[in-house]
């Protein structure tokens, strides 16, 4: 019986695996801008002391969407000023969905008038 060999798993090489903290940290930081807000802040930041250093770099913060996340609005609310704390005014576009309360949007807005 002839198997195909496109059906079969390519074979992996036994090399070293690779050490993901030892990536360069742009290739890091491109990665982690791709993440959810929470993911970062709740799982990427803890795999190891690197990560933690570039998603504390306010260039990761400077576009967010903060919309569609299933989180309560009061964690959402603390995640969110913890992302404008972390862009240190380099924020230039936050999408909050419908969970910014006044106080939330006053918060976000004193941070970016001292950067006008």
């Amino acid at each position: 019986m002839a198997t195909s060999s496109s059906s079969s798993p390519p074979q992996m090489k036994d090399e070293d695996p690779v050490n993901w903290a030892e990536l360069p940290s742009e290739l890091t930081a491109s990665i982690l801008v791709r993440l959810v807000v929470v993911d970062i802040l709740k799982n990427a930041q803890k795999v190891c002391k690197p990560w933690r250093r570039i998603s504390k770099d306010p260039s990761i913060w400077r576009k967010v969407d903060m919309q569609n996340l299933e989180v309560d609005d009061y964690f959402l609310s603390l995640i969110c000023r913890q992302v404008v704390d972390r862009s240190e005014g380099g924020l230039v576009e936050i999408k909050i969905g419908n969970f910014g309360y006044d106080s939330l949007l006053t918060y976000i807005a004193d941070r970016f008038s001292n950067t006008f």
